[in-house]
């Protein structure tokens, strides 16, 4: 029993150690740099999401989307080798959503992210990170 007992303790420790990883890894401010441009993405506790390039924000609780007040909210699907993030424009006023990105991402180290979206309308999403990737480092 005893025997019993200290192996019990020992499994549940060894996989407390080697399949932890914290679900809020991604919270934080980011920099990335695409084709020579740097911009900045935030991602909340909350689930608000903002990006920064070229002087302009987009996104966050209320911005300005084509003369409408909306929001930009984020979700990652864990659950999804890499993991999913949806980013979705949501009309603040009747709570629509009027757009939505699809895109996969990584946890390179606590403080890198590797991110690979797809823009232009398309409807899939990445399937890895060999095309328009970016390298995203916190921000300290």
């Amino acid at each position: 029993m005893k025997i019993l007992k200290k192996l019990s303790f020992a499994l549940v420790t060894l996989l407390l150690l080697f399949s932890f990883t914290a679900p809020d890894d991604h919270v934080g401010k980011w920099k990335g740099q695409d084709k020579g441009d740097i911009g900045y993405l935030t991602l909340t506790s909350d689930g608000y999401a903002v990006f920064e390039f070229n002087g302009q924000t987009l996104g966050g609780k209320s911005y300005d989307h084509n003369g409408t007040k909306a929001a930009m909210k984020y979700t990652i699907n864990s659950g999804t080798s890499p993991k999913a993030i949806d980013f979705m424009i949501i009309d603040n006023g009747s709570k629509r959503e009027l757009g939505r990105l699809k895109g996969i991402i990584k946890m390179k180290s606590r403080d890198e992210m590797q991110m690979a979206l797809r823009f232009g309308g398309t409807a899939g999403r990445p399937t890895d990170f060999s095309e328009d990737a970016i390298v995203f480092r916190r921000v300290k």
